[in-house]
């Protein structure tokens, strides 16, 4: 009967751990920026799996309801707290991620949608010029490049991984600058945006970012583009921002 307590004991010891490892991965610790400008403590659910759902609003917990999850193994539905992108400037996670509430007008389409719609989306570059990472949709409208991978994720393990991984890899990149609307760095006249600094738009020529390199006829016709290619692109916009303009062209050519 002690055996079977003890083991009952480890069995349970063992679960928790690994509702302990899942909540955590599930909730990042982070602060959400509200609408007032005032900051609160908060773990938001963040999963790559489903990134509409904290794209398109986000569910949180204090850190004492969170403290209560991680004990229990559970909490009402009620202590989770649901914030639209209009109710919030934003949020920023412990692990160095941003994320901003903006406005974006989908163009890249045959059927232009006319009307802007706010989002939460990721913010890797903030200056005169802004960069912002939007991810595909996994449920209801699904992505039409997701839809097989949306599948297999529904079945294993390993496709949720799959999934996981491709959306992290495979995201639009919007750009804005100053007070104008963001656009798909695919489809915009680049020059507009770093055409007046010069040192960035010559380094820019002689393809001093590896950037030029990532231009294909493929790439144009859609609306994606990978990690590779938003570091290249961060790489010249964080030149701009900077009012330096980085390394010389001709620098950058020996």
């Amino acid at each position: 009967m002690r055996l079977k307590t003890t083991y009952f004991i480890a069995f349970l010891a063992v679960q928790s751990f690994f509702f302990n490892i899942t909540a955590q991965g599930l909730y990042q610790k982070g602060e959400i920026i509200l609408d007032n400008g005032k900051m609160e403590a908060a773990f938001i659910q963040m999963d790559y799996a489903f990134p509409q759902r904290f794209q398109n609003g986000i569910t949180y917990m204090s850190p004492k309801t969170y403290a209560k999850y991680l004990k229990k193994g559970k909490v009402k539905n009620k202590k989770k707290i649901k914030l639209k992108p209009k109710e919030i400037n934003g949020f920023q996670l412990d692990n160095g991620q941003r994320f901003s509430s903006i406005k974006y007008m989908d163009m890249t389409g045959k059927i232009k949608k006319m009307l802007p719609k706010r989002f939460i989306v990721e913010q890797i570059a903030e200056g005169k010029i802004d960069l912002y990472k939007l991810y595909s949709r996994t449920t209801g409208k699904i992505s039409y490049e997701l839809a097989d991978l949306t599948h297999e994720a529904n079945l294993s393990a390993e496709g949720r991984r799959n999934l996981i991984s491709y959306i992290q890899n495979n995201f639009q990149l919007l750009i804005k600058k100053e007070h104008k609307n963001p656009r798909n760095v695919v489809h915009i006249n680049l020059l507009n945006f770093i055409g007046d600094n010069a040192t960035v738009k010559e380094n820019y020529d002689n393809n001093f970012y590896g950037l030029r390199n990532q231009f294909s006829e493929e790439l144009k016709e859609g609306k994606l583009v990978n990690k590779t290619y938003e570091a290249s692109f961060l790489k010249m916009i964080n030149d701009y921002n900077s009012g330096k303009g980085g390394t010389s062209g001709e620098d950058a050519r020996k």
